[in-house]
């Protein structure tokens, strides 16, 4: 069963915060633009800046991006479904899943119990899934298969989960899904330089995003320089550090928590902050609606350059990931 293998995936984390809890209720104007002509795809190839009034980022696809969203990693299909429900209540319009997690038959329900109950629709709603590796070989079958698990008509973005045999082949049918309306934009997940490379040698369509370990401690400067000429954005999973050691670590750390005291912020508000400020997506993860709320309330502050500055020199090459 795939389930065995999900401590290979380990792709987004459970993480919460502590006080604020804002905009339960409000639903937002729609996020997306459909990409009309050749202007959208002869933009500049650098990545575009975030706009933190919109809360998106428009993608080298064409397609605006949230930037920020739940993660749905390691939850179970009822509590994806809660987690989902309470996201999209709170205003987040990015939802984050993967084939491996197991979870997206509960992230559909979510979604299709969010659009009810509160009048969002669709096109607000920007849905991330991910092809597992060894599903690589067919992964035409698998692109059709998310649809109907998620119970979409398309998904909004499709990432390869990790490097394996037959990730060329799988990029292609992602490139394959695009041309057939089921995939809006396509990147890759657990990719370095070397392979980024590979993959755009048999590409036709540049990955839109690129997911990595990204946090403080590890905050792929590096990678992201590399990726920046082909206007792929960084998205950081384990933004807080992931699950137990990362999270006591980065959010125990005195300048985190000095620099939180000086805003009136939690730790976890701090640290998602300085991701979006770096020009990173984030995808905090939780089962705890008023964490969900907390995550989602960074939008009222701003950290000065010198915090800024002291969070990126806490860089020291760490992964919090086991694999």
């Amino acid at each position: 069963m795939k389930a065995l293998t999900i401590t290979l995936a380990l792709m987004g984390i459970l993480a919460g915060g502590c006080t604020a809890e804002a905009g339960i209720g409000v639903t937002e104007e729609p996020i997306k633009e459909e990409p009309s002509g050749e202007e959208d795809k002869n933009e500049s190839d650098m990545p575009h800046p975030f706009n933190f009034e919109t809360k998106t980022v428009k993608l080298n696809s064409g397609w605006e991006m949230p930037i920020i969203g739940i993660g749905t990693y390691y939850l179970s299909t009822s509590q994806a479904e809660e987690s989902v429900y309470n996201a999209l209540k709170v205003g987040m319009r990015l939802i984050d899943t993967a084939d491996i997690y197991g979870n997206e038959v509960g992230v559909g329900r979510g979604i299709a119990r969010a659009m009810k109950d509160f009048g969002i629709k669709r096109e607000e709603i920007f849905v991330t899934s991910k092809l597992w590796t060894s599903s690589f070989a067919n992964a035409d079958a698998e692109v059709d298969e998310r649809l109907e698990r998620l119970g979409l008509d398309y998904v909004d973005l499709l990432l390869l989960h990790h490097t394996a045999a037959n990730d060329e082949h799988a990029y292609q049918a992602m490139e394959r899904g695009v041309k057939a309306g089921k995939i809006h934009s396509i990147g890759l997940s657990n990719f370095y330089e070397e392979d980024v490379d590979r993959m755009m040698k048999i590409a036709t369509i540049k990955p839109a995003v690129l997911q990595n370990e990204t946090h403080p401690y590890r905050q792929g400067k590096d990678v992201k320089a590399h990726i920046a000429p082909l206007g792929t954005i960084l998205e950081a999973w384990f933004p807080l550090g992931g699950r137990g050691t990362g999270i006591r670590t980065l959010n125990n750390l005195d300048v985190i928590k000095d620099i939180a005291k000086a805003h009136g912020k939690s730790t976890y508000q701090v640290l998602l902050r300085w991701h979006l400020q770096s020009g990173v997506i984030v995808i905090p993860g939780s089962t705890n609606a008023k964490h969900i709320a907390e995550d989602y309330d960074i939008f009222d502050f701003a950290l000065t350059d010198e915090e800024m500055a002291r969070i990126d020199a806490l860089e020291r090459n760490q992964r919090f990931a086991s694999y």
